[in-house]
């Protein structure tokens, strides 16, 4: 976050008659206050931007699932391992031999799990259809997963240590605003793609710094949540050259995003969602993309564990329509969560 009173820099901005994107800020008091994504896209398609409509998007979105942090590991096996970590860091000797889940849960979840918790026995009880081990559509050309029976194992090889360490450099913190992100994330976009796909797989340990390692002793398995967003945000950096129709970069985050049930699915959705606010041509796209996503997260008939993030990335997506918002809201409301509500109008002096 850049400020920790958003709002009240948003209406100092707004009062401001000598600064240029009053309008900007504007919209982004209206969004904070109605949720409408399209005041963020005013924001973004401000005729005159700059450094400082950055800015005002980063205000608007702070403090918001997707557009200033990635929601957290929302899964039974994180949960259980965040509480195991938190013990063991206040000197309790805590071992786990087995754990018991009524029915499956995403790939990367369990493995982050296993990261935190060490070699344990995880016992599935179920694989309710539809089947979180089969692909949302097929044939796909990228896949991270592939399941020996009930056991996730990676489909592709291992990352470099040259690109661990670019990934530990550019998300040693997290970003202020998504469009921030996608910036900060252009270095992974050098790295080849089996090293971006590597990366989102085989999980490698946090970066070794002060703010990872104070979440080492409470939650754990956020960076892990939060390494595949950063990833598929250097995954619109892929070879850039390439017509965006046609391209590996499109390929591969559609691929993931309608792969096996997966904290790789929203990942690659938010990486999309990011590129759809600076290309308006792609919007539409997007827009249906993500829909259909959650779509089928919510037709499932059982627990999908990102379906929640799902309908949060719903909301802050160009081109979200009413009947969008309002699916999205009835997923929140089922989670408990209470998003804003939409207003008409709203008024400043």
């Amino acid at each position: 976050m850049i400020t920790e009173d958003a709002d009240g820099e948003l209406r100092r901005l707004a009062r401001d008659s000598k600064f240029r994107h009053r309008d900007a800020a504007r919209r982004g008091l209206r969004f904070r206050v109605g949720g409408d994504v399209a005041d963020l896209v005013a924001i973004v398609d401000d005729p005159h931007p700059c450094a400082m409509t950055d800015v005002v998007f980063a205000l608007a979105g702070a403090t918001r699932s997707w557009l200033n942090w990635v929601p957290m590991p929302a899964e039974a096996v994180c949960l259980a391992a965040n509480e195991i970590a938190a013990r063991r860091a206040q000197g309790d000797q805590v071992e786990v031999g087995r754990l018991s889940l009524s029915a499956a849960e995403p790939a990367t979840a369990t493995l982050a799990a296993r990261r935190v918790i060490g070699p344990v026995d995880l016992r599935i009880g179920a694989f309710p259809e539809p089947d979180i081990r089969v692909p949302l559509r097929r044939p796909a050309r990228s896949s991270i997963w592939r399941y020996d029976g009930v056991r996730p194992v990676a489909a592709v090889p291992p990352p470099s240590a040259g690109a661990v360490a670019m990934l530990h450099q550019v998300g040693a913190e997290t970003w202020p605003s998504m469009l921030s992100g996608y910036l900060q994330a252009a270095p992974l976009g050098e790295l080849p793609l089996d090293d971006l796909l590597g990366l989102l797989a085989h999980l490698p340990d946090p970066p070794p710094t002060a703010r990872w390692q104070h979440l080492a002793r409470s939650t754990p398995t956020y960076w892990y949540r939060l390494l595949q967003p950063w990833v598929c945000l250097g995954l619109l950096h892929h070879a850039p050259d390439e017509p965006w129709p046609s391209s590996t970069r499109r390929q591969v985050l559609i691929d993931l995003a309608f792969g096996v049930e997966d904290w790789a699915a929203d990942a690659a959705l938010f990486a999309l969602v990011t590129m759809a606010f600076r290309a308006p041509g792609h919007r539409r796209e997007v827009r249906d993309l993500v829909r259909g996503r959650l779509d089928a997260a919510v037709g499932a008939g059982r627990v999908v564990t990102i379906e929640e993030s799902l309908a949060h990335l719903m909301l802050v997506t160009p081109g979200c329509t009413a009947s969008d918002h309002a699916k999205a809201r009835t997923v929140l409301a089922r989670h408990g969560v209470r998003p804003p509500q939409r207003r008409k109008r709203l008024s400043f002096g």
